[in-house]
């Protein structure tokens, strides 16, 4: 989009949420992380430069949740071999005593946690590719997180980085409350972008969602709003858009992912099927139409992926 915040700008404007000013790399990477939202690949740029700033050999942005499981997964940094885990769920589950020691939003997890985690749990596999990559050490923090997603960022500590010290943990500390910050901007873009595409829609009869990566609600139609009613076909868990009908949300929840894992040309971009089956309408009453939205590079997953139209049937 081209925005973007330096010089004495930034400084103005932001230089109170900032320490250690004197220290260059710091203040790179919390303009690199303000400057995210508004740049191509400004988020890999950001985990980049927070890596760069702890002294830490890599970094890995995470999203864990919705249909797709990892709808998330930028990683930065020189570890030879790690593609062979990072699209693999049982890696990011409870084997990871990264992902297992997270807690609450925003708290830090580091060694000590990892280790009190790991005496508790069966470790293993995990503990084998860490060693395999030479990634034991390090920290993380969760930025989002609820019953059903998380996205976080994790510093990967190689032998020769060590495990973290007090100022690893400081900056890490400082640079966390920044990403927070950023990401906050980034939904919040994301969900304007959302409104403006159903605020066409006006009062008419068209009945539409738009849902992000994590298959999640993004904004509704004014004729949408009914479908989530006592006798609709819909019901939010979360933010997350599920049937009512258990074996038909089953085939929509396949649908959603099958359709966020498109690259938006070759693959399915469309699903359509009935909806609202019951005793007194046995073919349903609603057809429900599902179409992949056209990828973007940019930005963290909170953009609308899929339109969700329902209309009923004659």
């Amino acid at each position: 989009m081209g925005l973007s915040l330096g010089g004495a700008g930034y400084s103005r404007a932001f230089g109170r949420f900032s320490l250690h000013r004197d220290e260059g790399s710091l203040r790179e990477a919390e303009l690199a992380i303000l400057n995210a939202p508004f740049e191509a690949d400004g988020w890999a740029r950001a985990a980049q430069a927070i890596a760069g700033a702890t002294g830490s050999n890599a970094a890995h942005l995470l999203g864990i949740g919705g249909p797709l499981l990892l709808p998330l997964n930028v990683f930065v940094g020189d570890v030879p071999g790690i593609e062979r885990y990072l699209g693999d769920p049982v890696f990011h589950g409870a084997i990871n005593w990264r992902v297992g020691s997270v807690t609450t939003p925003m708290a830090i997890q580091h060694e000590v946690h990892y280790e009190a985690y790991r005496q508790l749990h069966d470790t293993s596999d995990y503990d084998d590719a860490a060693s395999d990559l030479d990634i034991q050490f390090g920290c993380q923090c969760a930025v989002l997180l609820d019953s059903r997603n998380m996205l976080g960022l994790a510093l990967l500590r190689s032998r020769a980085d060590g495990p973290c010290t007090d100022e690893t943990l400081s900056r890490f500390a400082l640079l966390r409350r920044q990403l927070a910050r950023a990401v906050r901007m980034q939904i919040a873009l994301d969900g304007e972008a959302a409104e403006m595409m159903v605020g066409h829609l006006g009062e008419s009869q068209c009945a539409t969602l738009l849902l992000d990566r994590q298959a999640n609600l993004c904004a509704l139609s004014p004729a949408a709003e009914a479908l989530f009613e006592e006798r609709g076909p819909f019901k939010l868990a979360g933010l997350a858009v599920e049937l009512r009908n258990r074996g038909e949300n089953r085939a929509f929840q396949q649908a959603l992912s099958r359709l966020l894992a498109s690259d938006g040309h070759r693959s399915s971009v469309v699903h359509e099927t009935r909806i609202g089956r019951d005793a007194a309408a046995l073919g349903g009453k609603w057809r429900l139409f599902v179409v992949r939205l056209p990828h973007r590079e940019n930005g963290l997953g909170f953009d609308p992926h899929l339109a969700v139209t329902v209309k009923p049937l004659s």
